[in-house]
């Protein structure tokens, strides 16, 4: 499928976050640049869909330009309207979007970033232990 994605007449609207596209890093670029943004729909590359929208590359570009932390919600706003557009673009019809949810009980004890990091599930069981047995 990876193979087939990348290129034109292949697959073009097979995209699949369940092959391992996580968040690397908390900001949206981490998403449109490499599967939705010009430069990705290119032969091998991760926008798999060929979508390419260049006023959206030019906000995108303006929105990572701003650096300045007191600009922070104007970024934010900026990358919102990003999304809004790529979405009323349909460059993709999402089928399924997966949500992982990790339980925790106040008789386990570890560390808290094992209970909350969806990307070491299943728990790594050698770091947690029943708080109440002896």
């Amino acid at each position: 499928m990876i193979a087939a994605g990348g290129e034109r007449d292949q697959a073009p609207m097979i995209w699949s976050g369940g092959m391992a596209w996580i968040a690397d890093f908390p900001d949206p670029s981490n998403f449109y640049g490499p599967i939705l943004g010009c430069s990705g729909a290119v032969k091998g590359g991760w926008n798999w869909a060929w979508y390419c929208n260049k006023d959206l590359d030019a906000m995108a570009e303006k929105a990572d330009s701003m650096t300045d932390p007191a600009d922070k919600e104007k970024r934010v706003e900026l990358w919102r309207e990003i999304f809004i557009d790529v979405m009323k673009d349909a460059s993709w019809v999402p089928i399924f979007n997966e949500q992982r949810f990790t339980m925790r009980s106040e008789r386990l004890g570890g560390p808290d970033a094992i209970f909350v990091d969806p990307v070491h599930i299943p728990v790594n069981y050698n770091y947690v232990w029943a708080k109440n047995v002896q």
